[in-house]
């Protein structure tokens, strides 16, 4: 397919940390033709496969003329680990130094239907379980600045446990299907494998959909639910035609330019996730689409989150809950995040003045959202209790 080999010109292109131009003057030829190969437009012709194989096997060990024929996630796993260490080996840890993926522990957990789910854990105290949300790799978050500083902070105030969605990081890329259901069935097989009797709930975006359906289920095991950018009604059952416009036009995006290194693209995607970003952080969202997972899954995961519906299970839910919202969010409205408070019994709204769907380090509303996470888990836990709701 011409967007697997898009997708897999692009990892090799980055791993290899030549530039466009650059590998144009190799080859020896114009830089608007490898442009077309890299956008996916067109494909090389055998003789240009040759050539530019050749040239790349030079930057990238073990690359082989066979290895474009390769399907996509075959292709993925022999190179995308690769490419991972190159990145962590030149990328600063948070505060400057060396990256700080050996803090974490990195496991796989098999679920019932066979999917194998990598499972980072790290830090000491109250258990926190991430449910995973749209772009996921266990590894690179923690060298990423658009993630490492959020997951260091709460892993210095709790044993932090998040894993890899199905079909992306290191999880299983070759899945037969993604449905909310097995994604609910993914984090109880995660809890489960890790024997975890009670934990604490962290839901960004989507995941706090996943949190709230296993609180549903599982009562006594959740002692809070901490959910944030969240909604209960997928773009589709909001019955809002503004919504289905901003989903379909995320579609062209992901279809035309996933895991490109093009500006023009990247600078669109993260004007609706991360609108005031610093550029290294746009950077990383960027490379992050290249090492979590290919478009055909990004597609199909965003299709089921579209149609998720679980206002009925709002009113159900019993434990402490926390929800904080960035109030000019561009990816979720903060009157989903609203109906998600009201709708819970006891639950505390806090907005927060952010236009970033996860709020970034380096954004002043970045503090006062770790401090909410950390004081909520040692507050009482009596609705509406110790906490002000910021004014909207």
């Amino acid at each position: 397919m011409q967007d697997d080999f898009r997708q897999k010109l692009a990892l090799i292109v980055d791993l290899a940390g030549v530039s466009r131009s650059g590998l144009a003057r190799e080859i020896g030829i114009d830089k608007s033709v490898v442009s077309r190969w890299v956008s996916g437009s067109t494909r090389p012709s055998a003789a240009s496969l040759d050539l530019l194989t050749a040239k790349l096997a030079g930057r990238v060990a073990g690359l082989h003329r066979s290895d474009w024929e390769q399907p996509l996630a075959a292709f993925a796993a022999k190179f995308r680990a690769s490419a991972l260490d190159r990145r962590m080996g030149a990328a600063p840890g948070h505060d400057g130094g060396t990256a700080p993926t050996s803090q974490q522990q990195v496991t796989f957990c098999t679920t019932a239907d066979h999917v194998h789910l990598a499972v980072a854990a790290m830090g000491e105290g109250p258990v926190l379980v991430k449910a995973p949300n749209w772009l996921n790799h266990v590894e690179y978050d923690l060298v990423s600045p658009a993630w490492a500083p959020t997951f260091i902070r709460l892993a210095r105030n709790f044993r932090f446990v998040r894993y890899d969605a199905r079909g992306s990081g290191l999880s299983d890329w070759d899945i037969e299907e993604t449905t909310f259901e097995n994604s609910v069935r993914d984090l109880e097989a995660v809890i489960d494998r890790l024997d975890l009797e009670k934990v604490s709930l962290l839901g960004l975006s989507q995941g706090a959909a996943f949190a709230i359906a296993y609180a549903a289920r599982h009562p006594n095991r959740v002692s809070r639910l901490l959910l944030h950018g969240c909604y209960a009604r997928g773009r589709h059952r909001r019955n809002n035609d503004l919504e289905r416009k901003k989903s379909e036009l995320v579609d062209t995006l992901i279809t035309t330019g996933w895991g490109s290194d093009s500006p023009v693209y990247n600078n669109a995607l993260a004007s609706f996730f991360i609108p005031s970003a610093a550029p290294d952080q746009i950077r990383s969202f960027a490379q992050l689409q290249r090492v979590s997972a290919p478009a055909a899954n990004v597609l199909r995961s965003k299709a089921m989150l579209d149609e998720i519906d679980v206002t009925g299970l709002l009113p159900t839910i019993n434990v402490p809950t926390l929800i904080t919202h960035s109030r000019h969010d561009q990816i979720v409205p903060i009157e989903e995040g609203r109906l998600v408070a009201a709708a819970i019994p006891g639950a505390r709204f806090v907005s927060l003045e952010s236009d970033s769907h996860v709020i970034l380090p380096g954004e002043p509303a970045w503090d006062q959202w770790m401090s909410l996470i950390e004081d909520f888990q040692h507050d009482k836990p009596a609705g509406g209790q110790g906490i002000n709701n910021s004014a909207i």
